[in-house]
């Protein structure tokens, strides 16, 4: 089998299996098939068909074949032209060449083969019939040496049509261009795509995958004389198929090797020409089948119904033959489920029961329909009389105003996030305040949106009457604690106010000397006055640092900065860092940001830890006691104070407890410093940390989060 093109292209491997087939199928003896692939679509110079003689030549020298085959259009002048030098005196079939081409080639007498009718005009005939109102037509080929030839036949078709239609040229330009001119061809326009081996530029492509790209991306209807290209986007034409083409051909040439002279049997046309179209296509471009050829073969059509459902009937008697069966079975399924109904009644009725015994109450809403179900003791724990409907509206009329919002809000942001809903909220019931919580979860529906809540209410007033005592006697021991830690500095405090004080009545002295001059020096005596006043100031910030440390009040939220937090703590405790003989190194990172909290509870928890360190350092030499207070700002979200002291460090025992109430390394600590510091740092959203420095002594950190943060969560 000489092929005129290589086995990329879908023509050759399509009539070169059908060959293969039909003499295995059909010959007596055991056959030898070779196949040789001439490319000649992308090599068409001499030079080309030189190396391609010189190896058939040498290959087939040895051993003649009995019968040559030549499929496609060029594989024919080349075996004409070059049998002498290859295989002389073979018999030669072709197959796959026009008519047209066949007398050009001029074969001798000795060469016969199958015709194929690659008909042109029949095509565009077709296409006329499905686009009646059509007025222009474009023709696509490559520039290849086929190409070219299909250049002249579609020419040469359209000469005498010129008063019908208005035909534009699509040949030997590159594939861009090619593309860009397609893309501007108006809907209604007739396109046929003949074949491109070569563009414009001299690249090669394989033609079938050049039809694809273009039938997907032109704007009209595309047709072709060629049955590769049926099944991918072009409607079709008047085609022959390979397959029938290298079948004939494989006849041929059974007759010849059964004995019969080749130049008695003349060229015959290929039997499989006929209109053939893809329904797909059709479809696609909405045209009417009914405006198809008499004759035209559908191809990749949907099955009928009777072609889809022919066992229709059969299957009908089946399933009425099945019909009892199913009866039978729906009763059956009828009664089980009267029965589960019945059992299903019984566990919700132990279910309420249940829930009610631990003062529970059930419910479920459904968004789409506003109904609301829930248990009887949901009354209960509303306040709502029994001639009260249980309502959506009827239980938020029983929460308290203030509390309204905050539960919707939450059951809108659940729904929204797709989450279960806990929210806490008073109703007044019996003339008291009493706190329900209400746990509500979200069931979607088939697209995934909150179709129906349901959840539970729990009376939690106990819990929340235990927490509001539980706050107050927390803040009851803080503060204790500040007045405890206080009274440990009552010395101090009085040294750091008795200075200012004598401080005043030294320069009120001085003053008064000056002004029983006889000329008084007026500036002297002023400056007197300011230092009296300003030993004043500095007496009153130590009493109102004092009054601070002392008040009972509410927590105040204010912003906090950090670092005057540490310098005025520290200022408190100079004296008594004095008297214990202690240094004190500030390791302040400038322009930190500012965090939000009770001034007053963050300067407790500052001066419980500053007291420690100072504690733990009462045996150490007096020369290292140093206490180390830094801040700094961590990742951008938290800032960090750290006090570290140069003592013996905490004991291994007590590192995992240091934070239990009534836990102390002191021996006379109460052991709830380092407690309530810890609570107080977890209320304003911070962290606090106490371990052993690698250096020696211990450190405590506390991080809190950045102001902007917390403005944003909240």
């Amino acid at each position: 089998m000489l092929h005129a093109f290589n086995h990329a292209f879908p023509a050759t491997t399509i009539s070169g299996d059908a060959v293969r087939k039909r003499l295995l199928e059909r010959s007596e003896h055991k056959l030898e098939i070779a196949a040789e692939f001439l490319d000649l679509a992308r090599h068409s110079g001499p030079g080309h068909e030189d190396r391609l003689v010189s190896f058939l030549r040498e290959k087939y020298s040895g051993e003649q074949p009995d019968v040559v085959i030549a499929l496609g259009s060029s594989a024919l002048p080349f075996i004409v032209k070059h049998r002498e030098a290859i295989t002389p005196s073979v018999p030669v079939v072709f197959a796959g060449i026009s008519p047209a081409n066949f007398s050009a080639s001029r074969p001798p007498p000795d060469m016969t083969g199958i015709l194929t009718e690659f008909d042109l005009a029949k095509t565009l005939a077709l296409a006329e019939a499905l686009q009646p109102s059509s007025r222009q037509v474009v023709f696509i080929a490559g520039s290849g040496g086929v190409d070219r030839r299909w250049q002249t036949q579609a020419r040469t078709l359209m000469g005498g049509r010129g008063d019908r239609f208005e035909t534009t040229y699509l040949f030997e330009l590159s594939y861009d261009a090619l593309v860009a001119e397609l893309k501007r061809v108006p809907p209604d326009a007739i396109v046929i795509i003949l074949t491109v081996f070569l563009d414009g530029s001299g690249k090669a492509f394989v033609p079938v995958e050049v039809a694809t790209a273009l039938a997907a991306l032109s704007p009209a209807p595309t047709y072709s004389p060629y049955d590769t290209f049926l099944g991918n986007g072009v409607i079709g034409g008047s085609v022959d198929t390979f397959e029938s083409i290298g079948t004939a051909a494989a006849d041929l040439t059974l007759d010849i090797m059964g004995g019969k002279d080749p130049a008695t049997i003349p060229p015959s046309v290929s039997p499989g020409q006929a209109f053939r179209v893809d329904a797909r296509a059709l479809q696609r471009w909405n045209l009417r089948e009914s405006n198809l050829p008499t004759g035209t073969i559908v191809l990749f059509k949907a099955p009928t119904i009777w072609e889809a459902h022919r066992n229709l009937v059969l299957a009908s008697v089946f399933m009425f033959a099945l019909q009892t069966s199913v009866a039978a079975a729906l009763l059956i399924q009828r009664r089980r489920r009267r029965r589960a109904e019945t059992l299903l009644k019984e566990s919700e009725e132990r279910m309420t029961l249940a829930a009610a015994s631990v003062n529970i109450g059930i419910w479920q809403f459904d968004r789409e329909t506003s109904e609301l179900w829930a248990t009887e003791h949901s009354r209960v724990l509303f306040g709502l009389g029994s001639g009260i409907p249980l309502t959506r509206e009827a239980f938020l009329t029983a929460i308290l105003p203030e509390d309204r919002e905050t539960a919707l809000a939450s059951f809108s942001k659940a729904s929204r996030e797709d989450q279960s809903a806990v929210t806490d909220v008073r109703v007044a019931r019996d003339g008291k305040q009493r706190w329900i919580r209400i746990r509500a979860r979200f069931h979607p529906n088939d697209q995934g949106a909150p179709k129906q809540l349901s959840g539970v209410f729990v009376d939690i007033t106990e819990q929340k009457t235990a927490e509001i005592e539980t706050a107050l006697q927390r803040q009851e021991v803080a503060h204790l604690m500040r007045v405890s830690v206080l009274g440990e500095l009552s010395g101090a405090i009085a040294h750091e106010i008795n200075q200012p004080l004598t401080a005043i009545q030294s320069n009120a002295e001085t003053g008064l000397d000056l002004v029983a001059a006889d000329t008084p020096d007026l500036i002297e005596i002023r400056d007197v006055f300011q230092d009296i006043v300003d030993d004043n100031r500095r007496a009153s910030e130590v009493i109102q640092r004092l009054r601070n440390l002392l008040k009972k009040d509410q927590a105040t939220i204010a912003s906090v900065d950090v670092n005057e937090l540490v310098t005025s703590t520290l200022r408190l405790l100079n004296n008594e860092l004095i008297s214990r003989r202690i240094s004190v190194k500030l390791d302040l990172t400038q322009s930190l940001p500012t965090t939000i909290g009770d001034p007053v509870q963050l300067q407790q928890v500052l001066l419980n830890l500053v007291m420690n360190a100072m504690d733990a350092m009462a045996s150490t030499a007096v020369a290292q006691r140093l206490v180390t207070v830094s801040t700094l700002l961590w990742r951008a979200n938290a800032i960090v104070v750290r006090v570290k002291d140069c003592g013996p460090g905490i004991p291994p025992a007590g590192e995992s407890r240091i934070f239990e109430p009534f836990y102390t390394t002191k021996a006379h600590g109460l052991g709830l410093g380092l407690p309530i510091c810890s609570t107080i740092i977890e209320a304003h959203g911070g962290n606090i940390e106490l371990s052993n420095d690698n250096f020696g002594g211990a450190v405590a950190m506390i991080s809190l989060p950045v102001r902007s943060l917390l403005i944003a969560a909240q």
